[in-house]
């Protein structure tokens, strides 16, 4: 799954099973469903039948393969008898002085003490100055067993919400809510029997019935919760009389019901069946789509537990990235260096293979230099000696000494009528194509019996062997 694609399921319990959807959203805006049933495992010890079906999700086991199914972000619902609901207009629309009143509101109306409650609630209607606000609360003890029981199948839940409102968001999608009459409708799915008065499509009161559809006494009991409710709520608004009743019902058809209640409430009943709206938990499912703040009866501690664990996960993945990197660059340089040894190695071994054939060709080379120093007559002291002497200007100048050298040059000493005589014969000499240097020249005076001779002394360089 890519990064940005998001699975949302809801989880519903149903007389005999659990029923889920799961909505997965990908990143190019496309949506895909998938539902199906979980069979259950409710222990019977101890229990009436009425408990047997009419509990929730409490003291339930999955079976091992629900964490297979129940994937995402998972929103479990509750029946209506196991929350504490209440509608009710405040007089600010800022978010957070909003959560500040509806704590405040639900400790004033329950009977148990705020720290034993999980507490939620979802923004109806705003104006510049109120916001209509649904509240809504749960035992600790009731959640914590719902999510341990979720738990120890490996499957975290997301969010809890109410049965009731994925029924009324499954009705209103129908087209079955008015959006301007006040109506009455009546809830029956095997596990809810709730009572919600509707204004202009916005609840306004649930209440939890509590005799059994096949009841005798159920449409007294039921006009009754009508008239009760209508009377608290007059206090605290001003409702026109119901235009209809709505009962919403699962299974057979209660035509009697129907026609009793008609007569008993003066309200002219409608009855609907509940297997003709799609899955409870696709209603669930389309409420935590939703962008806007709903009802998510969820313990701060779990909130912080799934936070922490997150934060694992992203420090799990970063560190692991961060090791992959390392590794890999350990590996490029590894193979590198590998590489380049494997390379000097061949290399040390091409040379040592040919060490002895390099050291005889350099013997070799030194041997033919000496023998070309020795079998060149080019420079020889008796060609140098012939350059010299073909050089000598006329006139009063010999030589008084002849050194030479082999592959370095010749050294002369000799005495000459005057310096004129000597400088015309330098002169000469540095244009000689045999010596490539004049070096130590001296010219001097000396005077011998009282003869006046000019005495002179010069070094001829020849080429070194690496200009030849």
């Amino acid at each position: 799954m890519r990064i940005r694609d998001k699975i949302i399921t809801a989880a519903c319990r149903t007389a005999d099973d659990i029923e889920w959807t799961s909505l997965k959203i990908k990143q190019d805006g496309t949506e895909s469903i998938q539902q199906g049933r979980i069979p259950l495992i409710v222990p019977d010890e101890g229990r009436t039948d009425e408990e047997r079906t009419d509990d929730n999700l409490d003291r339930i086991e999955l079976p091992a393969e629900a964490g297979e199914h129940l994937k995402g972000d998972l929103t479990v619902a509750l029946r209506t008898s196991a929350l504490l609901m209440r509608t009710m207009e405040l007089p600010t629309a800022d978010p957070g002085e909003i959560a500040e009143m509806v704590s405040f509101q639900i400790d004033k109306m329950s009977p148990f003490p705020v720290d034993q409650l999980a507490m939620s609630h979802e923004i109806l209607r705003t104006t510049e100055t109120s916001a209509q606000v649904l509240m809504a609360a749960a035992k600790r003890e009731s959640i914590d067993a719902i999510g341990d029981a979720f738990v120890q199948k490996g499957v975290r839940i997301h969010s809890i919400d109410a049965r009731v409102l994925g029924w009324l968001q499954l009705i209103g999608d129908d087209g079955k809510l008015s959006d301007e009459a006040c109506e009455v409708i009546i809830i029956n799915d095997g596990i809810d029997f709730v009572l919600v008065v509707m204004l202009a499509g916005v609840p306004v009161a649930f209440r939890s019935l509590h005799a059994g559809i096949d009841d005798p006494n159920v449409v007294d009991e039921l006009v009754y919760e009508i008239g009760y409710t209508f009377t608290t709520l007059d206090v605290e608004h001003e409702l026109p009389a119901p235009a209809a009743i709505h009962f919403w019902n699962a299974g057979q058809s209660h035509a009697a019901l129907k026609v009793k209640l008609t007569e008993k409430s003066g309200v002219h009943v409608h009855h609907h069946d509940l297997d003709d709206l799609p899955p409870l938990s696709q209603g669930i499912v389309r409420r935590a789509q939703k962008n806007n703040v709903h009802i998510e009866l969820i313990p701060r501690e779990w909130v912080e537990h799934q936070q922490l664990k997150n934060l694992q996960r992203q420090f799990t993945i970063i560190a692991s990235t961060i090791a992959a990197i390392w590794l890999l660059v350990m590996l490029v340089f590894f193979a590198i260096y590998k590489t380049r040894d494997i390379r000097l190695t061949g290399i040390e071994d091409r040379a040592n293979a040919l060490a002895p054939a390099a050291t005889q060709a350099l013997e070799n080379r030194e041997k033919l230099k000496a023998l070309k120093v020795y079998t060149d007559r080019s420079d020889s002291s008796l060609e140098c000696l012939r350059e010299v002497t073909n050089l000598l200007p006329s006139g009063d100048i010999e030589f008084v000494s002849y050194s030479y050298t082999k592959g370095k040059g010749v050294t002369l000493r000799g005495t000459a009528r005057d310096n004129d005589i000597v400088n015309n014969f330098f002169a000469t000499l540095a244009r000689s194509k045999l010596f490539t240097q004049l070096k130590d020249q001296s010219v001097t005076t000396k005077t011998t019996k009282g003869v006046r001779r000019a005495v002179f002394s010069i070094t001829l360089a020849l080429p070194s062997k690496e200009e030849k």
